[in-house]
């Protein structure tokens, strides 16, 4: 007999049950998460379209008698060429047809055509270039050329599927070792990647199942990656100069070629651009191609520059466009700032191709030269060798493969510049850097270098002796040996000595022995506080990121042998930029400037933030400044200093030459040495210092040899350009 009554009753149970599921259901979605659900549904139904800014100019002057700016750094519009291989392929492609049944193209004549002019896309004239397209005119060497970069041209072209997916990289060895072993088909590992080639892989779902669980996924996640698809995308060439992108356009227009090169097409691109290539580089920095500012002005000053993106909002179609008019809203980009520099355009460029003469002449592994305006601070320019193009910073990176035994043999080989670096795979191959030094002529090492200045130090030690009154020009001291001090002997560098002999004499022949006896009159205290005032182991703060301190121990710990060698520029660091700006303040009446690299920034709106020169403190007197500054010309005309020497002008300065260690041991010959020269002129009321250094040049160990003759270049040149009549 059936229950009814209870099946009645289990029925009202489970309806009630359901209803209260179905009413808890409902409060969570319409109440306790309505707020999530209606952000979700006002983000799916509205579509935002980002308004790029445009990024801030880097401005210089274009000489120092004008006030125009001309641009280091600005926006250049370029195209970029991509291909669909599919459509190349297949002319008149329809997704619906199988492509064994479509129209084929010619991918090898597309390849032909274009090889001879995408070969150029980089022409070093951004405003045209000429391009040779008919193979009579070409030599040899450039047919070779042009017929590699075609075959390159044809592989990417005729590829129309999938033929490399990189499933998964930084594996694990003993992952990638059992990946090897189960042997996939289609699937290998290239060092740490995991790499399919869903062209070879005949049952996607059967390979997706054996290598899900090596990769820590699933087979469903894991399949569509392996599975045959076209390939529709697929960029070949960025930053293709306009002579070039045009030629292009014709070539698509033509009636003849219209169809061939239908899967050929051309977009807009935004780029930063550096109008004078490698000019400053150092100062400028990069952009790199995420958008964001790396090094120099670039990196420093990033945020400025960049400006904010702004956008444009509102509800969008089931098709996905944007309905204009329906809850439309606009924030409207704001434009990055534009930086004003205090470089001079004619002097940088003048700088920069002395500095790269010599550089090579003086066979140094890197060269730089900084010029300031001793009055204001301002630095004028600001040289490095060598160097790099902005425009293709990525250039630097470029490596070639030598063989383990050429390496072995350049280790071996004492000739061989055992600082040249050497990288190494993981694999165990061997690579250089074309450019020898790779990404290290990024560095700008005027700011972030420190090393130990040498005898120019000299300058700054007599300059506080006789400020402190400790001696004057005409002082003797009997230099009549080596000097010992504590376990060691303080010697000349040329190992002679001259009996009697004047301050003068010291700074003009860079004795070592009167430092010593300079330097034990003042004791430790006052050195290291006129060092500390010349601005030594103190930050600058230029407004370039990077810049090093430089170290000097407080005084207390010296030993009496480290009072000496302080005062001759030894057991101190600094960079090149603190040298140049304590011969500033030798320079312009004893004041110590701050350096002013950044004279301004300037917003879209109008506004300014205006950077005025700055005295940071005075460091010696009028009167000693005038001594020093006799001093240090008598040491040009007369001493270490004469291969600085400028006829018709008078020139200040002093020589110096470093030792560098290894291992705690000085190195000693030529190619070890840190060699400099930092001077300044004309001799009534000077217009420039220009400090000059080389690291480890081979030519000669010596400041005198190398740098003093390089600053006479440059002192020639400034006194032509700022028109200063000779003095003699």
């Amino acid at each position: 007999m059936y229950d009814f009554p209870g099946r009645i009753k289990f029925l009202k149970i489970f309806f009630a049950v359901v209803f209260v599921l179905f009413a808890g259901r409902l409060v969570d979605l319409q109440i306790l998460r309505h707020d999530a659900f209606a952000e979700e549904a006002r983000i799916q139904h509205q579509k935002r379209s980002i308004i790029p800014a445009r990024r801030g100019k880097i401005l210089v002057r274009k000489n120092s008698f004008s006030t125009e700016h001309t641009p280091l750094a600005t926006n250049n519009t370029l195209q970029m060429l991509f291909v669909d291989p599919i459509v190349l392929a297949h002319p008149t492609y329809n997704p619906n047809l199988p492509l064994e049944s479509q129209e084929r193209g010619n991918p090898a004549r597309a390849a032909e055509l274009l090889a001879p002019l995408l070969i150029n896309a980089h022409c070093d004239k951004i405003d045209g270039c000429r391009i040779k397209t008919d193979p009579t005119e070409w030599t040899a060497v450039e047919r070779s050329i042009v017929e590699v970069y075609e075959t390159e041209l044809r592989q990417v072209f005729e590829e129309v599927e999938r033929r490399r997916v990189i499933l998964l990289t930084d594996t694990s060895p003993e992952r990638a070792l059992e990946i090897e072993t189960r042997r996939i088909p289609g699937i290998q590992m290239e060092g740490s990647q995991v790499i399919a080639n869903p062209t070879v892989i005949r049952d996607p779902a059967q390979g997706a199942e054996s290598l899900a669980p090596l990769l820590g996924t699933t087979a469903a996640k894991l399949q569509p990656w392996l599975e045959r698809r076209p390939k529709r995308y697929v960029e070949i060439v960025h930053k293709i100069v306009p002579t070039v992108s045009e030629k292009i356009q014709e070539l698509k227009k033509n009636p003849e070629y219209a169809a061939l090169l239908r899967g050929i097409q051309l977009r807009d691109e935004h780029w930063r651009f550096y109008p004078e290539k490698s000019l400053a580089a150092q100062v400028l920095g990069f952009v790199d191609n995420e958008g964001d500012g790396q090094y120099g002005i670039e990196g420093r000053f990033d945020f400025e520059l960049r400006g904010q993106t702004g956008e444009i909002f509102g509800v969008a179609s089931a098709g996905g466009k944007q309905l204009f008019g329906k809850d439309l809203g606009i924030r409207r980009a704001e434009d990055g700032s534009d930086i004003v520099l205090s470089i001079d355009r004619v002097i940088q460029g003048a700088v920069e191709k002395i500095l790269a003469q010599d550089t090579e002449k003086y066979e140094a592994d890197f060269g730089q030269i900084i010029v300031v305006d001793p009055e204001t601070g301002k630095i004028l320019a600001m040289a490095h060798a060598p160097t790099f193009d902005p425009n293709e910073f990525g250039d630097v990176f470029t490596t070639y493969e030598i063989s383990r035994e050429q390496e072995e043999l350049d280790r071996e080989d004492e000739a061989f510049n055992q600082r040249i670096p050497t990288i190494e795979t993981e694999e165990g191959s061997l690579y250089r850097y074309f450019n020898v030094w790779g990404p290290a002529v990024f560095r700008n090492k005027i700011i972030a270098d420190e090393y130990e200045p040498g005898s120019v130090v000299k300058a700054f030690t007599m300059a506080a002796a006789l400020n402190a009154d400790e001696v004057t020009p005409q002082t003797t001291y009997n230099d009549s040996g080596p000097v010992e001090v504590d376990e060691f002997e303080i010697k000349n560098s040329d190992e002679e000595y001259h009996g009697t002999t004047t301050m003068i004499e010291v700074l003009s022949r860079s004795l070592n022995t009167g430092i010593a006896f300079i330097t034990q009159k003042m004791g430790a205290k006052m050195l290291h506080e006129y060092l500390q005032d010349f601005g030594f182991a103190q930050y600058t703060d230029i407004k370039l990121d990077g810049e090093a301190k430089g170290q000097l121990e407080h005084w207390k710990d010296w030993e009496a042998s480290e009072l000496v060698t302080r005062g001759f520029g030894q057991g101190l660091t600094a960079s090149p930029l603190q040298v140049a700006m304590g011969f500033a303040a030798l320079a312009n009446g004893g004041y110590l400037m701050k350096p002013l690299l950044v004279e301004a920034v300037l917003d879209p709106e109008g506004d300014k933030e205006l950077f005025e020169p700055e005295r940071i403190r005075r460091v010696v007197s009028e009167e000693t400044y005038h001594t020093i500054k006799a001093m240090l010309l008598n040491a040009v005309e007369e001493g270490t200093g004469r291969g600085a020497r400028v006829w018709g002008h008078s020139v200040m300065g002093k020589t110096g030459t470093s030792q560098t260690y290894k291992k705690g041991e000085a190195l000693t010959g030529d190619g070890t040495t840190i060699a400099s020269f930092a001077g300044f002129g004309p001799f009534e009321k000077p217009r420039f210092v220009v400090l000059v250094k080389y690291d480890y040049p081979k030519y000669s160990p010596w400041g005198s040899e190398t740098a003093a003759i390089t600053f006479h270049r440059v002192a020639d040149f400034l006194f032509d350009y700022f028109k200063i009549p000779p003095e003699k």
